[in-house]
């Protein structure tokens, strides 16, 4: 009997989405877009206090630093909210969600597209913060300091919209392993001109069937015991959609990856 609250190995790894034939792109902007037309004019805490009419009581480290953008996706715009300190990105994480207690975050985690709910309407927002992407060092992918931070922006921008595309064409965005495959290939993409499984292995911490970075974070629904098969799995099927993706757009990128599980692709040879 499986453990209440887990799932095995072979049923996390059925995971994909149903690709319906897309509409002409991008999707027309949601609606929440309109509440966020004065972002750009104001201070960014400020505007965000007016915005959840509510104070975000906190000491900020680098306020400063604090922007709002707009990202125009596949699937239409999304606000962005950026900033260069990860106490400071910890805390609005936590605000933007409407808690007041700030829950902490590991230092691997910089991003997020967070689906909130601002005076009764539906919202969904990008965070980023400016930090090595993964946490992972610059000398590891034979990069300068600065020249790392600028392509790890760069991925969790693409990454981050990459999750609300699948909402909107695919109809849900997962915390699972193929959803950040897919997400990571296109910031991949974005920051480097290719997709590479050696690179994206070193992203997610991954060694056959250890895993000592962000793909733990993934398989918490798994039972205990069976994660290292995931790891092993994800570890095999990197290099498969490497080849499979190397002469794809954009958006072939996300439709191939999302179209089809990591258990078919290893099953399928």
């Amino acid at each position: 009997m499986v453990e209440s609250n887990f799932i095995t190995a072979e049923e996390y790894l059925k995971h994909f989405y149903e690709v319906p034939p897309l509409p002409n792109l991008p999707l027309a902007d949601e609606d929440f877009i309109l509440h966020w037309h004065e972002a750009e004019k104001n201070a960014a805490i400020d505007f965000l206090q007016s915005l959840y009419g509510m104070d975000f009581n906190f000491d900020w480290r680098n306020v400063d630093a604090i922007k709002i953008s707009f990202i125009q996706t596949h699937a239409g715009k999304l606000p962005s909210i950026y900033m260069e300190n990860h106490d400071d990105f910890t805390a609005l994480s936590s605000f933007v969600s409407g808690r007041i207690e700030i829950k902490p975050l590991p230092v691997t985690v910089n991003a997020f597209t967070i689906p909130v709910k601002i005076r009764g309407v539906r919202h969904k927002v990008i965070l980023l913060n400016r930090a090595p992407y993964s946490n992972v060092a610059a000398e590891k992918l034979n990069l300068s300091d600065e020249d790392w931070l600028e392509k790890s922006q760069k991925i969790r921008l693409r990454h981050e919209s990459a999750h609300y595309e699948t909402l909107r064409l695919f109809g849900g965005m997962k915390s699972h392993a193929l959803d950040e495959i897919l997400a990571d290939a296109v910031g991949q993409v974005a920051a480097f001109g290719n997709f590479s499984a050696a690179r994206q292995k070193i992203f997610f911490g991954l060694n056959g069937g250890e895993c000592t970075g962000r793909l733990s974070f993934y398989v918490q629904k798994v039972l205990p015991a069976e994660r290292e098969k995931v790891y092993r799995a994800v570890d095999c099927v990197l290099d498969k959609i490497e080849g499979e993706i190397s002469n794809c757009n954009d958006l072939e990128i996300i439709c191939r990856i999302a179209g089809k599980s990591i258990a078919d692709r290893l099953a399928n040879g």
